[in-house]
């Protein structure tokens, strides 16, 4: 089991395609676009592997007064930013499970549960988890979310994830597994490969 990182977030609904978190954060460790976590799911048995695809900031109350205050300080403003901690909710595109033998790219037997902890992943588990391109399919089939962004994004944060060496041979691999997903939509390959590079 690799060492256990601070949760960002809780599980607030979830289904077999994917989960919704809460949290309350300062904006530094707001969770980022693209970015892998990890939700246990059945009873522990296995970790579902999710890439991070909306973030919003829900509504505050206070926050709504202070915009709409006329003469707002400096002081004020800062405290608004950095000082309060702000609700986030984030969803998670399921793209795989963990189960105790390794990795599985496909939709999970089960979601997680409400209030199951969300982690994000360590570098080595990025890594392993995107070894191979089989999770690569989920992310373009998914309906209703910025599909091609969210892989180019989650593309470039796992490329990030190895050494130097490792990076270019990792986004060339995966540039022509996508070149043969997408085959038929040549348009639509191109502007992710464009993404890719950016």
């Amino acid at each position: 089991m690799p060492q256990e990182q601070a949760p960002i977030g809780r599980v607030t609904r979830s289904s077999t395609r994917g989960f919704v978190g809460a949290v309350r954060l300062p904006e530094p460790e707001i969770p980022v676009f693209g970015s892998f976590c990890r939700a246990e799911a059945q009873r522990g048995q296995s970790a579902v592997i999710g890439l991070i695809y909306n973030i919003s900031i829900e509504d505050d109350a206070f926050a709504r007064q202070v915009a709409t205050a006329e003469g707002i300080t400096p002081e004020q403003l800062a405290d608004t930013r950095f000082n309060r901690q702000v609700p986030v909710e984030f969803s998670a595109l399921a793209v795989g499970f963990r189960l105790a033998d390794g990795y599985r790219y496909t939709l999970p037997p089960q979601p997680p549960l409400t209030m199951a902890a969300i982690h994000p992943l360590l570098p080595g588990e990025i890594r392993g988890f995107s070894e191979r391109p089989e999770w690569i399919p989920l992310v373009l089939g998914a309906p209703e979310i910025p599909a091609d962004d969210l892989l180019a994004a989650a593309l470039r944060l796992a490329a990030a994830a190895r050494a130097e060496a490792e990076r270019a041979p990792f986004l060339l691999s995966t540039g022509r597994e996508c070149a043969r997903l997408l085959s038929h939509d040549l348009t639509r390959l191109d502007n992710l490969l464009r993404m890719l590079v950016v």
